[in-house]
């Protein structure tokens, strides 16, 4: 097998992470740097090293101003102008942007990964881009404007594209006019050995939860994008013993309007903040049900590793999401809190649905979104765009 030189761009990379693209990231970096030469070009936290090895991976960091949502913008531009550099001195086979959207700049030959398009996102909540208040709408229209006359550039100038859905795929070819030959799907993959059922008892009695309660689970970055208020409309609906834990960090402004919508019902919240990967499989465990209402989804980590922990989904009709979960939850309307509320009771009602369910979801994880396979699905994909 030809052996590559491989630059992967990313905005975050170990131990930094802003969102799932870190996680995709990190998964193709470690998978494919067993066979193969790799560097991650990435942004410079404050007090880091500007280049370091971790774990085989030459990782070399650009330092750019800490900005908010625009801050890939700034990153991405620097990243494209340092990049001839890093290419003559390395002599790269390959550059690989792990958001397309990062390559709005680069002229040399590249490829590319797509998750979420900027039209989904200015159309995400009633064709309006989700928002926590007036001020942030019209702060995201002028960005996610501005955002996706870039991505276009980036959609002309990519080679070749790995969607990670056949959903995105749909999107992107719709939305930016782009060659349907170019993209290959290839679906993220988890660590199905590490995300798997496990004991829960003392992770119970920590969170102080009731043997006779009922635990709903949202794991992820919460922003408007995620739907979080229906969620919290829902819980109006559900009995009393039923306790939901959140999982992981907030934009600003948004848990104030989650919380504003739960009302009465904080005392049946339980906030954990981030949650390692450790310890997150035994977050799933004692879920009964695991809940994503989201607006738009290019896939959904969280899916998958719950499904994988035998823990069946409710979950919303947009993106990727019926595609990734199958049979093995249920799936309502977007911003439907009633059919949110009624499609929990269905499966906290019924646990032989539950069980059945959680075991297709284990036999789903395994067989369509399992690490090794989308390590070697994107190293081949890697080998086809270098001998082209």
């Amino acid at each position: 097998m030809q052996k590559m030189k491989l630059c992967l761009v990313s905005l975050d990379f170990i131990p930094y992470r802003s969102s799932g693209l870190a996680v995709y990231a990190e998964k193709i970096a470690l998978g494919i740097s067993m066979r193969h030469d790799v560097t991650v070009v990435t942004h410079q936290p404050g007090g880091t090293k500007r280049e370091e090895l971790i774990n085989g991976i030459r990782v070399i960091r650009i330092p750019i101003p800490d900005l908010d949502r625009s801050k890939w913008l700034t990153f991405s531009y620097k990243a494209a102008r340092y990049l001839p550099k890093l290419n003559k001195e390395d002599k790269l086979d390959l550059v690989h942007f792990v958001d397309i959207h990062f390559g709005y700049s680069y002229r040399d030959y590249f490829t590319g990964s797509l998750h979420q398009s900027f039209r989904q996102r200015l159309g995400g909540d009633r064709s309006l881009p989700y928002h926590t208040s007036y001020a942030n709408l019209v702060q995201r229209l002028a960005y996610y404007n501005l955002s996706r006359f870039l991505e276009r550039n980036a959609l002309r100038r990519a080679s070749r594209m790995i969607a990670v859905s056949n959903a995105t795929k749909k999107d992107f070819v719709e939305c930016g006019r782009t060659d349907p030959s170019k993209i290959e799907v290839i679906y993220n993959g988890i660590d199905v050995n590490h995300f798997r059922r496990q004991s829960v008892e003392e992770l119970k009695e920590k969170l102080g939860i009731r043997n006779d309660q009922r635990v709903l689970l949202y794991v992820g970055f919460s922003t408007p994008r995620k739907g979080l208020e229906y969620l919290a409309d829902a819980m109006n609906d559900l009995s009393k013993d039923v306790v939901l834990i959140v999982a992981g960090k907030w934009e600003s402004g948004y848990r104030d309007i989650f919380l504003r919508h739960l009302g009465e019902n904080r005392d049946r919240l339980i906030e954990v903040g981030y949650v390692t990967d450790e310890e997150m499989p035994v977050y799933y465990s004692l879920a009964d049900v695991f809940v994503l209402p989201t607006l738009l989804e290019g896939f959904g980590f969280p899916l998958v590793e719950s499904m994988s922990c035998e823990t069946p989904v409710v979950s919303t009709n947009v993106g990727s999401v019926p595609e990734v979960v199958g049979d093995c939850g249920l799936i309502v309307p977007p911003r439907d809190s009633r059919a949110l509320s009624d499609a929990i009771e269905t499966l906290l009602g019924d646990d032989s649905l539950r069980k059945e369910m959680g075991n297709k979801g284990r036999i789903r994880a395994m067989t369509l979104f399992n690490q090794e396979r989308m390590v070697e699905e994107t190293e081949r994909f890697f080998l086809n765009a270098c001998s082209r």
